[in-house]
C-alpha cells in the first residue's frame, strides 16, 4: 500500500477521530479530496506529475486517485492534462441544500443588497479561512471568482474576526495559533476580540483590500449557539465610515436578530 509523505503522515497522527480508532482514518479517500482541492483559479489544468508534487504524494497515488476520480465524472482529461468537471458542483450543491444557513440567509442577503446596493454576505470559519455560504451583490457589480464557496484569510477580514470573538478562549487560542499573524499595529489581540463583543459588530477598512471596508455581525440560532457572520462590505468612497459603523451595523444586528428563531 502506498504511503503518504512525511508531512501528510504527520498531519494523518494528529488527526482525532471522534469515536473511532485511527485506522478507520481512510487514506485513499483523503488523496482524493487533497485531488480536487489542488484546482484553482491559478491551477485550472494540471497534470499527474504536477499534482504530485503539489501534493508531496507519489506519481503512483496521484494515478490511482486520478483515474478513479475521471472514471467517477469529477476530473476531466484533456490529454495529459486534467480539470475539473461540472459534476463537482454536486457537491457544493449538496452542502446548499442540506445546509440551514445557507437555505435561510440567502434570500436576507438579497434584500440587504437590493436595499444598499452593495455586496452582502454569509461566512463560516473553515480552518484558517472563512468560506462564503452565502453572497448577494449588486447588479453592477462583475463577481468574477468572488461568490458561494469563495474564501478569504481568517485574519484580517471582519468576518473572520466576528467569528474568532464569540469562539471560546481555547479555540480561538488554538486557530490563532495555527496561522501566521503578523506582529504589527491592527493584529487581533483580546482587546480586539472583547471590544466586538462588547460593541456586538467589526469594523475593518484597508484590511483585506485597499479602498475597501466592510462590517459585520454574528448570526446566532435559536439557543444562541454561533453559526455563522454576515458582512456588507464596499468601497470606502462609496459608504462612509460612520455610517458603516451606525446604520449598517444596526441594519445587520436587526437582520441578525431576525433571523435567530428561523436558524434551528
Amino acid at each position: 500500500m502506498a504511503r503518504l509523505a512525511d508531512g501528510d503522515s504527520a498531519v494523518r497522527q494528529r488527526r482525532q477521530l471522534s469515536g473511532a480508532a485511527a485506522a478507520d482514518f481512510s487514506e485513499a479517500l483523503a488523496r482524493g479530496l487533497a485531488v480536487l482541492s489542488a484546482f484553482d483559479s491559478e491551477h485550472q489544468r494540471l497534470t499527474q506529475a504536477d499534482l504530485a508534487r503539489e501534493l508531496g504524494l507519489s506519481r503512483a497515488t496521484v494515478r490511482r486517485a486520478v483515474l478513479t476520480l475521471e472514471h467517477l465524472g469529477y476530473l476531466v482529461a484533456d490529454g495529459r492534462l486534467y480539470r475539473l468537471s461540472p459534476r463537482v458542483l454536486e457537491l457544493a450543491a449538496s452542502y446548499l441544500t442540506s445546509n440551514a444557513v445557507s437555505a435561510v440567509v440567502q434570500p436576507v442577503c438579497d434584500r440587504i443588497c437590493a436595499r444598499l446596493r452593495e455586496s452582502c454576505t454569509v461566512a463560516v470559519l473553515d480552518g484558517a479561512e472563512v468560506v462564503m455560504v452565502a453572497r448577494a451583490v449588486p447588479q453592477r457589480l462583475i463577481a468574477v471568482g468572488a461568490g458561494i464557496g469563495y474564501r478569504v484569510p481568517m485574519v484580517p477580514s471582519a468576518l473572520g474576526k466576528v467569528l474568532l470573538a464569540h469562539l471560546g478562549p481555547e479555540e480561538r487560542a488554538a486557530r490563532l495559533a495555527a496561522v501566521d499573524i503578523p506582529d504589527a499595529p491592527g493584529a487581533p489581540d483580546e482587546d480586539t476580540f472583547d471590544g466586538i463583543r462588547r460593541d456586538g459588530y467589526c469594523y475593518v477598512a484597508n484590511d483585506v483590500e485597499v479602498g475597501f471596508h466592510s462590517v459585520a455581525v454574528p448570526l446566532r440560532r435559536w439557543d444562541g449557539t454561533l453559526v455563522a457572520a454576515m458582512n456588507v462590505g464596499c468601497g470606502t468612497e462609496r459608504i462612509g465610515p460612520e455610517l458603516m459603523r451606525t446604520e449598517i451595523a444596526d441594519l445587520l444586528r436587526t437582520s441578525a436578530e431576525e433571523l435567530r428563531a428561523r436558524l434551528i
